[in-house]
């Protein structure tokens, strides 16, 4: 009797583990995926940019607010003693920037509260450094933010480089690897001068899902020529691209 019992503990927890695995490799799919369709596009890595939208929808005091400042730091491993605080405060109207950087992130933190129970918080982490980490950036600044709020908008946004003019047949020919490797149906799309950008729907974004008049969307491709740089950026985005490029 004991014997069938140790079995069937085991099985359980065999079971549980399974499950959990199973979540964490889903949860951070697409953000694996993510990364290796921009190295598909064989683009020498130049930024990356994470920007957060959020509404929390509690009474928040100042402090409280500020705390969740201090979590985002944190979980990049930047000193909270480094933050710079500017606090404005009309009492039914507060305003709270923050910015903190070092040699691996620039963030810049903005919460508006502009009535009694909601604050607005606007956070941009921009990185020019190692860029896989984006994985485990993103689930840890998701997992920060949720004990806070579950109202959440996260835009996660890769930009490489080729040093030359990328002729329109050849940009054509990226886009539609990326297309393929996201196992993305294009939208919609837009073509100028030195600049090409197409809005799609991938089956593995699907978290980040925006509605876009009859259809969803969650990824977003630009490439643009600068010829102040004489170069050809990309940028790979889910939902959207949220830069002036």
């Amino acid at each position: 009797m004991k014997a069938i019992k140790i079995v069937t503990t085991f099985l359980l927890l065999m079971t549980i583990g399974i499950f959990i695995s199973y979540a964490d490799v889903k949860y951070n799919n697409w953000t694996s995926d993510f990364i290796e369709t921009f190295e598909e596009t064989d683009a020498s890595f130049k930024f990356y940019d994470i920007k957060i939208n959020c509404v929390v929808k509690k009474d928040f005091s100042k402090d409280e607010v500020q705390k969740i400042c201090i979590d985002i730091a944190k979980c990049l491993n930047l000193d909270e003693d480094k933050i710079k605080w500017n606090i404005k405060d009309k009492g039914d109207e507060v305003k709270i920037y923050a910015q903190i950087e070092n040699e691996v992130y620039n963030v810049s933190f903005a919460a508006i509260k502009k009535n009694n129970k909601e604050y607005y918080i606007i956070i941009d982490i921009l990185s020019n450094k190692v860029y896989k980490n984006i994985v485990d950036i993103y689930q840890n600044l998701n997992n920060t933010l949720n004990k806070y709020t579950k109202d959440i908008e996260i835009c996660t946004c890769i930009a490489g480089e080729y040093t030359k003019n990328l002729q329109l047949d050849k940009c054509n020919e990226i886009l539609q690897n990326i297309l393929y490797n996201m196992n993305a149906k294009e939208i919609d799309k837009v073509h100028e001068e030195n600049f090409l950008s197409i809005t799609a729907y991938s089956n593995l974004l699907a978290e980040n899902d925006l509605e876009y008049f009859d259809n969803r969307i969650n990824l977003n491709i630009g490439i643009r020529y600068s010829e102040n740089e004489d170069k050809t950026l990309i940028y790979i985005a889910t939902p959207i691209i949220k830069l002036d490029y």
